[in-house]
């Protein structure tokens, strides 16, 4: 493989201590060398390749699934497929299981957010008055949820993509952490949360807040636990997981990877573990990223 093909392909770095038990199993991938990818809880990968293709892959079965072309999204955003493949499309969040009859995809790119299923011909534009006014999105309960820049949360279904004003923002972090905010909408056991991620200048992390959305109150509750749950945030779908299904994986901590969408060979990885009960971070220095050869 060329060092240009290598540096095209960005898989989950998996951190050796972040499980108490490291298994690994090296998988070798030739179906999506000279693409991005992006991790979901589905044990699917969501590809982009530089002729606008994307695809659902089960690196397990190599099954792949087409998707609408991307080239209407570059169409609207007047950018080549490389401006494209580098900078403009931030994330692919794979919303359902491509075996599931409903499935469908996020698509973040820097002039909005985008939605299709395997059986769309295009991509849709969710409907915001600012393209660039939603932060994060999630697909909960048969609607999508999205975060806006104010804070507000804000709903649209998948068959109407106008988005309505849900609920009121959480509590204003900014006055209590001087810094930066990074919210992650999930969810826990069928509630509605956000996990608001604090970093310093540096933009290296620091500590984690969650809030739980009461959906009929619209009021917004300050949680300390995840229970026996894990969570699983940064440039890929955000998930929660029952930690006892994943032989060492520790229950109530928050392993968190670097958010930055594209990452060079010498930028310092923002990796670790949040223990939400004693309020502990461990920073993770030996990465393995696996890549195919």
């Amino acid at each position: 493989m060329t060092n240009a093909a290598r540096d095209l392909i960005r898989m989950t770095g998996v951190c050796r201590s972040c499980i108490s038990e490291p298994i690994f199993d090296v998988l070798y991938l030739p179906e999506i060398q000279g693409t991005r990818c992006w991790g979901s809880p589905f044990s699917w990968l969501v590809t982009y390749a530089l002729d606008f293709e994307t695809r659902p892959f089960n690196p397990f079965s190599r099954t792949r699934i087409p998707l609408p072309s991307l080239s209407t999204i570059a169409e609207e955003e007047d950018c080549s497929p490389g401006e494209l493949f580098e900078y403009s499309l931030r994330k692919l969040i794979l919303c359902t299981s491509p075996e599931e009859s409903d499935c469908i995809v996020l698509a973040n790119t820097s002039d909005g957010w985008f939605f299709a299923k395997p059986s769309d011909e295009a991509w849709t534009l969710i409907g915001l008055s600012d393209h660039n006014d939603l932060d994060d999105a999630i697909y909960f309960e048969g609607n999508f949820y999205g975060r806006l820049h104010t804070g507000e949360i804000v709903f649209w279904e998948a068959t109407h993509p106008k988005v309505v004003r849900f609920a009121p923002p959480p509590p204003d972090l900014r006055y209590f952490y001087p810094g930066i905010i990074i919210n992650y909408l999930f969810d826990l056991g069928g509630k509605l949360c956000i996990a608001c991620r604090h970093v310093d200048t540096y933009y290296v992390t620091v500590g984690f807040v969650i809030f739980k959305l009461d959906m009929d109150t619209k009021s917004w509750e300050k949680i300390y636990s995840l229970g026996d749950r894990s969570l699983f945030l940064g440039n890929c779908s955000t998930s929660a997981i029952a930690a006892a299904h994943y032989p060492g994986c520790k229950p109530n901590c928050i392993y968190f990877s670097d958010d930055s969408p594209l990452l060079g060979p010498t930028t310092p990885l923002d990796v670790g573990i949040y223990d939400c009960q004693n309020l502990k971070l461990e920073k993770q220095r030996e990465i393995v990223i696996f890549v195919s050869e």
